[in-house]
């Protein structure tokens, strides 16, 4: 189980330029934390680049692509890293899925300035939209969720109603999930770094979760906001502490 909540897209990207942009779909977008606000590419090109200067040095552990409109027609979809603009000392090939991709570096101690997601559309004159991009840290948990505890329930916020004659008629609207679990029986050091999430994050600040990023690591990655913070239970104290803590988080749209 992977936290990933270390987002220097966020905080540390000084400059972030692309290859092309819509007009009205700026680069600036992939910053914004509704995932529906897309930066466009344009169409005078197919090579296309989303370039981050970080200000300074930073190791990168993993990058997410959420909610892109990249084809399996597309290629080179890579993330590149170095010391300059446009550097590939880091040349990592990403792997197409539709709507979100994610890339685990296998060297997450390589430190660079400069990073770009590149890919190459299978039109110039078509255009791909990318409604967030995480290029960060992670938390790999040692322990995932108690058995049994997991729990995904869809919310749908369309409204439905009744006519005069009894036949229904719906407003549709946007649908998420709600993710709740329970860490029970965790080490220390996991212990530590949940609740160094739920300083950091609190209840206002959306982040991404991959629940099983081995078997399901598209179909249970969430990106949301805890929806409350929950108790540190000590479970053992002593030389070994153990820890239970709750989990509650609404994805976003």
């Amino acid at each position: 189980m992977r936290l990933m909540y270390n987002n220097f897209v966020d905080y540390a990207a000084t400059v972030i330029t692309a290859a092309t942009a819509a007009a009205d779909l700026p680069v600036s977008n992939v910053q914004h934390p509704h995932r529906g606000k897309v930066y466009r590419t344009g169409t005078s090109g197919a090579s296309e680049y989303v370039r981050f200067d970080l200000g300074g040095v930073q190791a990168v552990q993993a990058v997410i692509l959420l909610d892109h409109t990249l084809t399996s027609g597309d290629s080179s979809i890579r993330l590149q890293g170095g010391a300059a603009p446009g550097a590939t000392t880091v040349n990592e090939a990403m792997t197409f899925h539709a709507g979100t991709m994610a890339l685990f570096l296998s060297d997450p101690t390589a430190a660079y300035q400069y990073w770009q997601v590149v890919f190459t559309k299978s039109a110039a004159g078509e255009t791909r939209d990318i409604g967030r991009i995480f290029l960060g840290t992670l938390v790999e948990c040692t322990k995932s969720f108690q058995h049994g505890s997991p729990e995904i329930t869809p919310v749908d916020l369309s409204e439905t109603d009744r006519s005069l004659g009894g036949q229904t008629f719906s407003d549709i609207k946007a649908s998420y999930d709600e993710i709740k679990g329970e860490f029970y029986w965790i080490d220390d050091a996991q212990g530590t770094a949940l609740k160094a999430l739920a300083d950091t994050v609190g209840t206002h600040t959306p982040f991404f979760i991959s629940i099983d990023p081995t078997n399901k690591p598209y179909d249970l990655l969430y990106y949301g906001k805890f929806t409350k913070l929950s108790a540190h239970k000590i479970e053992m104290a002593g030389s070994a502490y153990r820890w239970s803590v709750g989990f509650e988080m609404n994805e976003e749209v």
